[in-house]
């Protein structure tokens, strides 16, 4: 029974997948064009047709009846945004314009037509809808300051904007990561009911390690991948809760502070040798002054020059 049951549930998820796969996909805000034609080989003339378009749902939503469009019964969500190309109906072309795609349109839709004298109308066409969205490039940031090694940084990647859920894989050296435990993916919806998706990973540095994200919106089979971030880690840890910029700081004053003490040193050995070099003669003293006279005097025995001569 429970073979049966898994064998059910997969032939049920291959049905669901075939008919996502036959689907038309409209982008969110774009306008799209829901087929429906009529095989004719005489031109029709519009005065004889009437079209109607309705949801799985049977909300009308567009109606054109003997040439005139019909507003009165359509469904308040889709006003203002159909229209048939009304020059292409007389040669079978019936198909809806869809403008300013959201959400809410993602059913089915089917295209009825009827002409005057015909007993019943009969319906041409059954389509899919299915919405997507394009999500924004992703953006990744590291770390705001360089970590150290055999320690843990996390990595965050976000996008914006797409439809439906994504696929988030991220790439570490180039390689696909594999470990999912160390992702962290949330989601949030914006005002249009769009995704906008944020995923952190952990990574344990052990070297310079580059990291890409990449999401993915598989209904519209896009990948969109970040750019490259490396991240170099430090060399090594500083000692004593010391940072790298606070030791930097205390080595370049340290230097300042030594070449300061030793200009001031050669400052002062340079005065010392000047004063020297500009030292003023030893004066003459009033002993020696009077040493030098006496030794100028004559002898008792010596006659002055004078005296000799007279």
């Amino acid at each position: 029974m429970s073979h049966f049951c898994r064998e059910l549930s997969l032939l049920l998820l291959l049905l669901a997948h075939a008919q996502a796969d036959n689907c038309l996909t409209a982008i969110v805000g774009e306008t799209v064009q829901i087929p429906c034609s009529l095989k004719t080989e005489e031109s029709l003339k519009t005065e004889d047709i009437s079209v109607e378009w309705k949801t799985s749902e049977d909300l009308i939503v567009h109606s054109f009846v003997k040439g005139q469009d019909y507003w009165t019964n359509q469904a308040p969500q889709f006003k203002g945004r159909t229209q048939l190309f009304r020059s292409e109906l007389s040669h079978g072309n019936l198909s809806l314009s869809l403008s300013s795609v959201s959400l809410t349109d993602d059913a089915g839709y089917t295209c009825n037509y009827h002409r005057s004298g015909e007993p019943t109308s009969r319906q041409l066409s059954q389509e899919c809808l299915q919405i997507a969205g394009h999500y924004s490039v992703p953006v990744v940031q590291g770390p705001a300051s360089p970590v150290f090694n055999d320690q843990e940084v996390n990595f965050t990647c976000k996008s914006t904007g797409g439809f439906p859920e994504p696929k988030v894989q991220w790439s570490v050296n180039k390689e696909l990561l594999q470990n999912s435990r160390r992702v962290n993916t949330t989601l949030s919806r914006d005002s249009r009911g769009l995704y906008n998706v944020t995923s952190v990973l952990t990574v344990n540095v052990t070297g310079d390690v580059s990291v890409t994200c990449t999401v993915e919106n598989e209904r519209l089979r896009e990948k969109t991948t970040s750019a490259e971030i490396h991240y170099l880690m430090k060399a090594e840890k500083q000692s004593n809760g010391v940072s790298g910029g606070t030791k930097v700081v205390v080595v370049v004053v340290a230097v300042l502070v030594v070449l300061v003490g030793l200009l001031i040193v050669v400052i002062v050995v340079l005065k010392r040798r000047k004063r020297k070099h500009q030292r003023p003669r030893t004066p003459v003293t009033n002993k020696d002054l009077k040493t030098e006279m006496l030794l100028q005097q004559p002898t008792a025995n010596e006659k002055p020059p004078e005296a000799e001569h007279l």
